[in-house]
């Protein structure tokens, strides 16, 4: 057997040496689980406190997203939308100039699946593959190691990388081709944005009624209108009013186009989200969009002054 094709089959089973693009929120969290699994990782963000936190860890630094793209055989991104994605992967000195034939980019952000379908097939001209596997758990399940992956791409490609997603997602679903994995998620948001706000105008409604927000959250989560909002967002960051569940109005704002752009595309009547959608886009234009989601209870408040 000619030596390169050795090379070409062994390199295309590898999965040890990691590359993590973003260190934020997620990101973070991310990282550890890989350093406590003992992966080879690569880690790059632009800012410089991101990384400070990883300084005395056992992860390499890379200085230029290039750098990282050479050593690496899965690069991970958790980055905060599709321009910032195409940009890490075809801008100058990016991913896809970078990275050898047969290595995987996992995009972890919450991506437009038009765009991840067009990476997809310019990655696939390069020989390189992509796995969209945007998450869902928030701060508190990436900490734990539990989050849900929901991935699009190719199955082998899925099967290739899912030891390496067992490391901090406890449900690792795959949904379809590329593109799948991204519109599943942004699918599910808008349905967490209309349980949420719902929610919310209903404890304000009893409020003003004279009920008491916690015992009325307490008569849902006993019957049949409970949800994950009521159940888990409400008591840790609603009514103790600490709001600060880490993830951004903005960015569930941008999850809800995405579901409704798709909708558009395919020509559906979307009544409910289209109002739901409304109300966080007016909430974003109201300045609440770097809050965190759950302070859309706050905005409401705002309303009905």
């Amino acid at each position: 057997m000619p030596l390169g094709h050795t090379y070409y089959t062994l390199r295309r089973i590898m999965t040890d040496h990691i590359g993590l693009i973003g260190l934020g929120n997620i990101g973070a969290s991310l990282c550890r689980h890989l350093l406590a699994s003992d992966y080879d990782i690569t880690i790059f963000d632009v800012s410089a406190q991101a990384r400070a936190q990883f300084a005395d860890s056992r992860a390499h630094f890379s200085d230029t997203v290039a750098e990282l793209g050479e050593r690496v055989d899965v690069a991970i991104l958790s980055l905060p939308n599709s321009d910032v994605v195409e940009q890490v992967i075809f801008g100058d000195d990016g991913l896809a100039d970078a990275m050898a034939a047969d290595t995987v980019i996992i995009d972890m952000s919450s991506s437009r699946p038009a765009s991840t379908r067009e990476i997809a097939h310019r990655l696939a001209e390069r020989r390189i593959h992509m796995l969209d596997a945007p998450v869902s758990g928030g701060t508190i399940r990436a900490a734990q190691g539990t989050l849900t992956m929901i991935c699009g791409g190719a199955p082998d490609v899925f099967d290739r990388c899912t030891p390496v997603l067992r490391t901090f997602g406890s449900e690792i679903i795959h949904v379809g081709p590329s593109g799948a994995g991204h519109l599943a998620k942004a699918i599910n948001n808008l349905v967490a944005a209309t349980t949420l706000a719902s929610a919310c105008e209903a404890v304000q409604m009893g409020a003003a009624a004279g009920l008491a927000p916690e015992k009325l959250i307490e008569v849902i989560n006993a019957s049949s209108g409970r949800s994950v909002s009521t159940e888990l967002k409400f008591p840790r960051y609603i009514l103790n009013r600490r709001f600060d569940d880490g993830f951004a109005i903005s960015l569930m704002d941008k999850d809800a186009r995405i579901a409704l752009d798709t909708a558009a595309e395919l020509g559906l009547d979307t009544p409910i989200g289209t109002t739901v959608a409304s109300l966080w886009k007016d909430a974003v234009d109201a300045g609440f969009g770097p809050k965190s989601h759950t302070a859309i209870y706050e905005y409401l408040e705002t309303r009905g002054d």
